[in-house]
């Protein structure tokens, strides 16, 4: 090498910086390729993140509100959520109490690749057709109208359960937010220590509020006009004792209003 020319040693420098680079991408596309299989759910390995989302229309919901119901959902879905995060939906209904199961449920995939080492257009559609479809046809199933809505005991079933169990988790819940089964209704609530009494007594020998560590809750609020004031201060000092169980740095409760109003029932 000591006798070869300048303009011999740049170009055997670039010959070995391409054979370098495209051994680089070799190299990416094996450790790219080889993270590890999928489930049946599309996770990979350990999910360190999970969202759960419940929405309730037990009552009639006026059609903005459940456009901006969906809007919201794909929003915290697609633009919020993590590669490998565990997405599942729930909804309320009757039967939600004793049979709690999610309208969907699957790891958020890869949305997109590099074009260096990746086929994007694969990525891209792999991404709609099977994360994005099945997910905008769980959120276009029509509500079943209930006469019950369990909303604390399936939060604290959910609480209990695979769909909330890691280091960072979020729970968004898309209801009006009155609890009304066995155990408690707030449409006659009028305060607030009466329902909490009254909540804690009839679920002796169960759980009676969840306990949660880390966790980021997110309360849409379908809104209902025709509300007594007293109603709404008791409902509203429920779920802050119900929720009050919530420690850690990414703890904390945020409360939104959705657009609509129907008469309360």
């Amino acid at each position: 090498m000591a006798n070869l020319s300048r303009k011999d040693r740049i170009g055997y420098a670039l010959i070995v910086a391409v054979i370098l680079g495209f051994l680089g991408l070799i190299f990416v596309n094996y450790v790219l390729s080889n993270k590890g299989s999928t489930d049946e759910r599309g996770c990979t390995g350990s999910v360190m993140y999970k969202t759960a989302i419940l929405i309730d229309r037990s009552d009639e919901t006026p059609l903005q509100t459940i456009d901006e119901i969906v809007s919201r959902t794909l929003l915290a879905v697609e633009a919020d959520a993590r590669e490998n995060e565990l997405i599942s939906i729930f909804k309320i209904t009757d039967s939600a109490q004793t049979s709690l199961k999610p309208v969907f449920v699957a790891c958020k995939p890869k949305s997109d690749g590099n074009e260096l080492y990746e086929n994007r257009k694969t990525i891209q559609k792999k991404f709609k057709e099977e994360f994005l479809k099945p997910l905008n046809l769980a959120l276009a199933e029509p509500a079943n109208i209930s006469e019950s809505s369990p909303l604390a005991e399936v939060i604290t079933d959910l609480s209990l359960s695979e769909y909330l169990d890691s280091e960072k988790a979020r729970l968004i819940v898309f209801s009006d937010m009155m609890q009304n089964s066995n155990n408690l209704s707030l449409y006659t609530c009028q305060s607030r220590q009466e329902a909490v009494a009254y909540f804690r007594e009839r679920r002796a020998g169960a759980l009676e509020r969840p306990s949660f560590k880390n966790l980021q809750v997110i309360l849409h609020i379908i809104p209902r006009e025709g509300m007594a004031r007293p109603t709404v201060q008791c409902r509203d000092g429920f779920w802050a004792w119900f929720l009050g169980d919530n420690e850690g740095n990414d703890a904390g409760v945020d409360q939104k209003y959705l657009p609509g109003g129907a008469t309360i029932k």
